[in-house]
């Protein structure tokens, strides 16, 4: 097309193109979720679309998985649609393709994300830690982070309800 159209579902909202599913995300223009494997791809796709500015990386620590957060909008088009890109990775094996050579502000979310969750970036220039000490032990947003500093909070169980209620 000539550039109108970020992306075109044919007129659906939702779709499964080639194994990548597409959903229309009220208020932020369209998320795509796909494997690991094929990060670098969507990516690069996005990126050609006109996604040219990627704000946001994040990881949010799942029971089996860290699932990963790609937020980028295109800077150049009218209508300032979003597009997300959504990924996960193993916890036994919490390793992807940096996104660096796509966009170079991946560089210090990735590495925050590394810092914090412990997803290591395949390819990323510099994957040190941002924010805790070179000899820091541990990932402090994993669940399963332990520091014998924690103050545990008793207010709350596991699930999230209040215990008093």
């Amino acid at each position: 097309m000539s550039g109108e159209h970020i992306l075109d579902t044919d007129g659906h909202d939702n779709g499964d193109i080639g194994g990548v599913k597409i959903v229309k995300e009220d208020g932020i223009g369209y998320s795509i979720t796909v494997n690991r494997e094929d990060l670098l791809t969507a990516a690069a796709g996005c990126k050609e679309a006109g996604f040219d500015l990627l704000i946001f990386v994040g990881g949010v620590d799942m029971p089996d998985t860290i699932k990963l957060v790609y937020r980028m909008v295109s800077t150049k088009k009218v209508n300032k649609l979003g597009m997300i890109i959504k990924t996960e990775v193993p916890k036994s094996d919490p390793v992807i393709d940096s996104v660096t050579s796509i966009w170079s502000s991946a560089n210090w979310h990735e590495r925050e994300t590394y810092d914090l969750l412990g997803v290591k970036f395949k390819g990323h220039p510099n994957l040190t830690r941002i924010f805790m000490p070179d000899d820091w032990v541990g990932h402090p947003l994993r669940k399963d982070y332990k520091d014998d500093r924690m103050i545990p909070f008793e207010g709350f169980t596991t699930n999230g309800s209040d215990k008093n209620e």
